[in-house]
Formats: C-alpha cells, sequence, structure tokens
C-alpha cells in the first residue's frame, strides 16, 4: 500500500489527469460490451416477457467546457530539495529572474477526438501562484430506443352461433367457443338447438393464410 501511494505522490496533476482519462474509456468499453439485443429476442420488461421488433442505439457527441482557477497554496507539491550554490554567480541575473513572473502552457489532446485540456500555470519567486486549466471533452451520450411487441399466447373466444334459411329464418341456434393458439390456428366447438327439434354439435379448424402485401 505504501508503494502505491509514494508512486502516486511523484506523479505530478497532468499524468494523473491522462491516467483517470484512460480508466474512464476502459469503463465504457467494458460498459458497451454487452450484448445487444436484436429483432426477434425475448427481453423482460417490469418482469414480464417481450419480443423485440426494433432496437436503435444512436450515439452522439456533447461539448462539455469547463474552467477552474487553482491558487498556488493549493496546488500539492513536493518539498523542495537545496543544492550547493555556486561560489561565482551573477546575483543580479538570480534576482532578475527571480523576480520575473512565467507563465507556461500546455495543451493535452486526448485520442479519438475526444477534446483537450488546457493548462496555464503562473510561475513567481520560484513557485506556482496561480494555475488555470481548461477542458474541452466531447461527453458521449447514447440514445436508446427498445420497441417491443407481446409474446403471442392462446386465447379463447366465447360468443354464439345461428344459422338460417328462406323457411324457417332461423333455424340453427346456440353457444359457441373458439381457440387461437399462439401458432395463429384457430378451432371452434359450438352446441345449438334447431328447428328439427335435435341438437347439432358443430366444430371448425382454420389455418392463417399470409398474403403479401
Amino acid at each position: 500500500m505504501n508503494i502505491v501511494l509514494n508512486f502516486l505522490k511523484k506523479l505530478d496533476f497532468k499524468t494523473l489527469l491522462i491516467l483517470a482519462l484512460v480508466v474512464v474509456l476502459v469503463l465504457m468499453r467494458m460498459c458497451s460490451s454487452k450484448p445487444e439485443p436484436k429483432k426477434g429476442d425475448i427481453v423482460k420488461v417490469d418482469g414480464k416477457k417481450y419480443e423485440v421488433v426494433k432496437h436503435d442505439i444512436d450515439t452522439e457527441y456533447v461539448k462539455v467546457t469547463q474552467t477552474i482557477v487553482k491558487k498556488g497554496k493549493d496546488i500539492i507539491h513536493d518539498v523542495p530539495v537545496y543544492v550547493n550554490v555556486p561560489v561565482n554567480v551573477d546575483t543580479n541575473a538570480i534576482l532578475k529572474d527571480y523576480y520575473a513572473k512565467y507563465c507556461v502552457k500546455d495543451t493535452l489532446r486526448l485520442k479519438d477526438s475526444l477534446g483537450w485540456v488546457s493548462i496555464k500555470d503562473t510561475v513567481f519567486k520560484n513557485k506556482i501562484v496561480n494555475r488555470l486549466w481548461t477542458s474541452n471533452i466531447h461527453k458521449m451520450i447514447v440514445k436508446e430506443t427498445l420497441i417491443v411487441k407481446e409474446l403471442p399466447r392462446n386465447q379463447v373466444y366465447f360468443g354464439g352461433v345461428m344459422g338460417f334459411d328462406k323457411v324457417n329464418i332461423i333455424n340453427f341456434a346456440g353457444p359457441s367457443a373458439m381457440l387461437k393458439t399462439k401458432t395463429d390456428k384457430v378451432y371452434t366447438l359450438g352446441v345449438g338447438y334447431s328447428n328439427a327439434k335435435s341438437v347439432a354439435i358443430q366444430g371448425g379448424m382454420y389455418w392463417k393464410i399470409k398474403i403479401k402485401k
């Protein structure tokens, strides 16, 4: 654990930022590796099974800009390491450089056109007195549209049936039941009373015919 902490302390801000972005990209790829449902697959919505009719995934990138300013005292830095000063030095040049204010700029451009991060440090008296970093990242937004339909199931209907002719007008009447299966086959069964004062039983079977549009 101490080895890891010591390693992290040695990393500067730019390196830590790059490592964080790499971790985010890896996690995004891991999440997107899950198999996506396709047409004909069975999925569960609110605990109920449905058949997938259409599945669309639309990815778009939205530009997100952020600017952060940090004071020098809020920036983490290592303990100074002092070295021996040479005997013959140009004191005026050292003082001039010490009191000079430097502006250091750097831009990190991310791969795959994900954007860039700009860093601007202001150095005065051998210290960072101000840091400005601006990020311009293309945030990925995934819009997913899933169209489903209910799975086919057996359906039962109950009603009545009647028969007609010229002589008796209504010559047959009675209750009837119909069963429609998952495969779109239809079976009927009915019982009725005719004018001949007899009970008749009727049944039927139907198949779905596909007609080209």
